[in-house]
């Protein structure tokens, strides 16, 4: 596999961004997994998955300090960051604040189209990166997103990538 990035779904309630940055890192880390480097034990770029506004506080002031931690911690450790959100879970954990879109944007709308003609500036980002355009496919028993972005971008891919998720 030529390119691998990595997810994470941080929470709020659950203790402080950095050591949340931190448990994941070691953890890979116990695997061999780590950013850059060579492969196959490594990953390209962390994606913070900022959505399920009950999951975050509802001071978005609050959230936007929490968002702020992860990514000051993940640049401690030298990881290329991507934001995963919507404008309809950004704004209500957020709210119109900006402060996410100096990183990439994978967003998620399930029209089944391969293409970005659907996306509407939020938030600061003007244009995204990836589109997840499909959500719970199976393939070969294994449940999938699919997701798009544009031959010859940034991440360098011609077809489409799916995300794995295994059903028990």
């Amino acid at each position: 596999m030529d390119h691998v990035d990595i997810y994470m779904f941080p929470d709020p309630s659950r203790g402080d961004a950095q050591t949340q940055v931190d448990e994941m890192v070691n953890y890979l880390a116990k695997f061999n997994i780590k950013p850059g480097g060579s492969k196959p034990a490594t990953y390209g770029m962390l994606w913070l998955d900022i959505e399920g506004p009950q999951y975050w506080s509802k001071s978005q002031g609050t959230n936007q300090a929490f968002f702020n931690g992860l990514v000051s911690r993940a640049k401690s450790h030298g990881i290329p960051l991507g934001v995963y959100t919507s404008e309809s879970q950004w704004i209500p954990i957020m709210g119109d604040w900006s402060g996410g879109a100096a990183f990439p944007l994978w967003y998620a709308h399930y029209d089944g189209v391969e293409s970005f003609s659907d996306f509407a500036p939020f938030a600061g980002w003007s244009h995204p990166s990836i589109k997840q355009y499909r959500g719970d496919a199976t393939v070969c028993g294994a449940g999938i997103d699919e997701n798009w972005y544009p031959s010859g971008s940034a991440f360098n891919a011609s077809v489409p990538f799916v995300e794995t998720h295994y059903k028990n």
